[in-house]
């Protein structure tokens, strides 16, 4: 029998309505984001901030990230062994804002014993048009290779971090979000 693991675990149906408050208070004020030295093809426009484990609150978000990010490993089949999750970037987006494509793995930190294994997008708000999360899930011959995942408020999205993705721009209103990333173990 053959498992189909899953591009991409996406919930829905709101598990995380109620943080969404919690993250807003929780997130330090918002500075610049833009393309690292490490990547300098890769146009980011946006503004991040982050948030620590740190207090009850924070750590109850934290705690609550991780464990549904575990769950959605599981359904997905990925399995993944995760230990970690890094502190969360609240991340802002205005008009003509975006984030191309790229992946979220770390690949060359030789001195690190993990790596960025799950990545996460939890959708803070959805008065806003543009700012598409999409996903490349298939080889560049499939003219379906790339999926738009159809976020609403609280709705959260889980997908490897070696999956390319990126957040389309912005064109009215604008998108908050919270992207989270679990480490574990380097791959064998």
């Amino acid at each position: 029998m053959t498992v189909r693991k899953q591009a991409f675990m996406h919930y829905s149906d709101q598990p995380l309505l109620d943080l969404v408050e919690d993250i807003y208070k929780a997130a330090p004020p918002l500075e610049i984001a833009g393309s690292t030295s490490k990547d300098p093809h890769n146009h980011r426009v946006s503004k991040t901030s982050w948030i620590l484990p740190e207090g009850d609150e924070n750590i109850a978000i934290f705690e609550k990230l991780f464990s549904v990010a575990m769950d959605a490993s599981t359904r997905a089949k990925w399995n993944f062994e995760a230990e970690v999750l890094e502190p969360l970037q609240y991340t802002h987006y205005g008009v003509g804002d975006k984030y191309d494509w790229h992946v979220d793995q770390i690949i060359d930190d030789e001195d690190n014993e993990n790596c960025r294994k799950l990545s996460f997008t939890l959708l803070l708000n959805d008065d806003f048009e543009g700012g598409n999360l999409d996903i490349e899930c298939g080889s560049p011959g499939n003219p379906e290779r790339v999926k738009t995942i159809e976020l609403q408020k609280g709705d959260i999205v889980f997908f490897p971090s070696y999956l390319w993705h990126r957040v389309t721009s912005v064109t009215s209103g604008e998108r908050h979000s919270l992207v989270g990333w679990i480490q574990g173990p380097v791959w064998k």
